[in-house]
């Protein structure tokens, strides 16, 4: 039975491959039956819900992975397609249904959050070199429109909690190493002191790298203090900081410099020292109050600082810094009603960049050339609604309405004062339904409206190579159409299919320009329209037993593009893939062994608008194992390990779209890497 099933996990991915060629352990008892989720602002089963919602736990992220990028656990959720998990110098680039994709750096049209604090700024940039997964104990993910809830974005909302302070005190250290000089080291701790809950974790990871210039260090930092005031009233304090001395950047490559040497880094790279240097540290404060079974109120506060240097691999203007502060302030209402619930909330965030930039002499810091003060502030009112009719039919309405300000103030006026202002502001509706067929099926729809502004990064990217903003850049518009069903069998298979299809309006793209090659700026496309198919499954086996397989299919297309005397109509849009299938078969004993085995499949991918070359598609497979001792009955030991790209598969690891000289490639690891590691934990009972 069991080889039956390992050899139709292989057949999935090599025969897509080839169309293509043009308590007790957790583990042992994966999310399965209905779980509640808060990513939709209700708390509700996901499986009651108007939306794709996918979540993972503790042990998928966290159990013998090397916990070294998001990117590990990320590959495991439909509908979501992750690039660049080796350069730390750009940051894992993270797409939904394909908002993202454009990212040059970072993580666009995707509100991120973690504990419940934004770690998205609010025009609209997240990054997550200061999130540490191995202190995570959930990510639930919704996917598609979420301007309605959440505002400025349009792909959906990447909710990250990490662990909770518990009742049995515990401290848990582990270390790791790895292939290409990876190491990893962590300690964490939870206790409770009489009402006060803490958990707090601390980390470093670094390597040298598979390619030349693309060695990283990173150290992170959590704290979360829990106080319960009263047996309905808590306050959180939640504080983190990362910071990362040095993350270099290989650059892109060329088909033919790919195929002469994939590990090389390009030349330029080398000659400018590109990389960057990066730390951000955050404070905040959440305050809930469940007044009775009807009235509910929560508020938030926080405040981010971050200090950034990039080296980019050109002369003029090659070197920029920024000292960013970004925080807000956020007050929510819950009224509960019998068969209604409602929800009320005002946000304000503010965001200010202090940017600078320089020429790159050769890797140190040469002649200023842009000196400008940059805010970003946003005002939001939110409604939402919930409806239940009888037992069998849920319907939800949600408008927001956000109003925001940007502004760019010149201090470099020996090329003229180039300060500006401009506002946007956009209210967006949307509707849902959800009709259950049965005990363990049901049948969802729900039709909204999205936006999203340009960053002040893509703003600043300004081709008349001039301070202020890029006066032609405007905000992408979208509407979303989504139907869905999820399934649920005896607690012993969950089926989720989701159809979308999203209508753009000025979707941002990006570009580059021989006259700065490296730089990335930003222009509008006319229309284009994505059309595309979600589908997950989870099987228990038997007992400590599972498959989940999930299948992305994404048609996604310029229908009015011109740029340059150019039409694109009717082209693909880059760096998304048309087909994405993910497996992973795992087993867990009883004794405290596990291993899982895993594959993933990606198609051929466009690299640019003119759909004149493309990444190859490539299958890769990895697996991990690990043996939890029990020593005594407060201590555990658990050795760990684990194998990627077994086959040494050659793939692209990242894409730079429409880059100057065919440099769209940053090649991946085409060899199996290796990691080991040792956790030793104590817990009180």
């Amino acid at each position: 039975m069991r080889c039956y099933l390992l050899l139709l996990f292989l057949s999935l991915h090599f025969s897509l491959f080839a169309q293509e060629q043009t308590p007790q352990d957790t583990l042992r008892t994966l999310d399965i039956a209905p779980i509640t989720v808060s990513a939709s602002r209700f708390e509700a089963q996901y499986n009651r819900l108007p939306f794709a919602i996918s979540i993972l736990n503790k042990s998928q992220i966290q159990r013998a992975q090397a916990q070294l990028s998001l990117n590990e656990s990320l590959v495991a959720l439909p509908g979501v397609f992750t690039l660049n998990p080796d350069n730390f110098s750009q940051d894992l680039r993270i797409s939904i249904r394909g908002f993202g994709a454009r990212s040059a750096f970072g993580i666009r049209g995707i509100r991120l959050f973690v504990d419940g604090l934004p770690e998205s700024t609010p025009d609209g940039q997240a990054d997550v070199d200061n999130v540490d997964a191995g202190a995570l104990q959930r990510i639930e993910l919704l996917r598609g429109a979420s301007a309605g809830l959440y505002g400025n974005a349009s792909g959906g909302v990447l909710n990250l909690s990490t662990e909770e302070p518990t009742k049995q005190s515990f401290v848990e250290t582990q270390a790791l190493l790895g292939s290409f000089g990876f190491q990893r080291y962590q300690v964490k701790t939870g206790f409770m002191a009489g009402k006060l809950g803490v958990f707090a974790s601390a980390s470093q990871n670094q390597q040298e790298g598979y390619r030349a210039q693309s060695s990283m260090k990173q150290t992170t930092l959590n704290l979360k203090l829990r106080y319960q005031l009263s047996a309905d009233t808590k306050l959180s304090l939640l504080f983190n900081y990362g910071n990362s001395p040095y993350a270099q950047d290989p650059g892109g490559l060329t088909a033919e410099q790919v195929q002469a040497d994939r590990r090389q880094a390009r030349a330029a790279n080398v000659q400018f020292n590109g990389g960057e240097e990066v730390s951000q540290g955050r404070v905040g404060l959440v305050f809930e109050k469940q007044f009775s079974a009807k009235h509910r109120l929560s508020a938030r506060g926080f405040i981010t600082n971050r200090d950034f240097a990039n080296r980019l691999a050109f002369q003029g203007g090659g070197w920029v810094e920024f000292q960013r502060s970004f925080g807000g302030l956020g007050v929510t209402y819950a009224y509960t009603s019998g068969s209604y619930r409602s929800q009320v909330g005002l946000e304000w965030n503010d965001q200010n960049d202090d940017r600078q930039r320089y020429n790159n002499d050769n890797g140190k810091r040469g002649t200023m050339t842009l000196d400008q003060l940059e805010s970003f502030r946003s005002i939001g009112a939110f409604w939402l609604n919930e409806l239940t009719l009888g037992k069998k039919l849920t319907l939800t309405a949600a408008t927001r309405y956000d109003a925001l300000q940007l502004s760019a103030d010149d201090a470099f006026l020996s090329d003229g004062n180039q300060s500006g202002k401009n506002n946007f502001n956009r209210f967006n509706p949307s509707v849902g339904a959800v009709l259950v067929v049965s005990k363990w099926a049901n049948i969802y729809a729900n039709l909204a409206s999205n936006f999203e502004t340009p960053t002040l990064t893509e703003l600043s990217a300004n081709p008349n190579n001039l301070g202020g903003f890029n006066p032609d850049l405007q905000p992408q518009r979208s509407l979303n159409y989504e139907l869905g069903s999820k399934l649920l069998v005896n607690d012993r298979l969950s089926f989720d299919l989701a159809l979308f299809q999203i209508n753009l309006q000025d979707e941002l793209v990006p570009y580059q320009l021989a006259s700065a090659p490296g730089r990335t700026f930003f222009r509008n496309a006319g229309k284009s329209l994505r059309r595309g198919l979600e589908a997950a499954m989870n099987l228990r086996i038997e007992e400590g037993l599972y498959l989940s397989v999930n299948y992305t299919y994404s048609d996604f297309s310029y229908q009015e593009y011109a740029a340059n005397g150019t039409r694109f109509d009717g082209n693909i849009q880059p760096a998304v893939p048309k087909h994405h299938l993910f497996s992973v078969l795992q087993w867990a004993h009883r004794s405290g062994f596990f291993v899982a085995a895993q594959m993933r499949t990606i198609s051929s991918t466009f690299v640019n608008d003119a759909n004149t070359a493309s990444a190859e598609a490539f299958t890769m497979a990895s697996a991990r194992a690990g043996h939890a001792f029990h020593l005594g009955k407060l201590w555990r030991i658990e050795p760990f390990a684990g194998i990627n790209n077994i086959f040494g598969t050659e793939y692209t690891g990242n894409i730079l779209l429409n880059a100057v000289g065919n440099r769209f490639y940053e090649p991946g690891v085409a060899q199996a890497t290796y990691y080991g590691g040792l956790k030793l934990s104590w817990r009180k009972n």
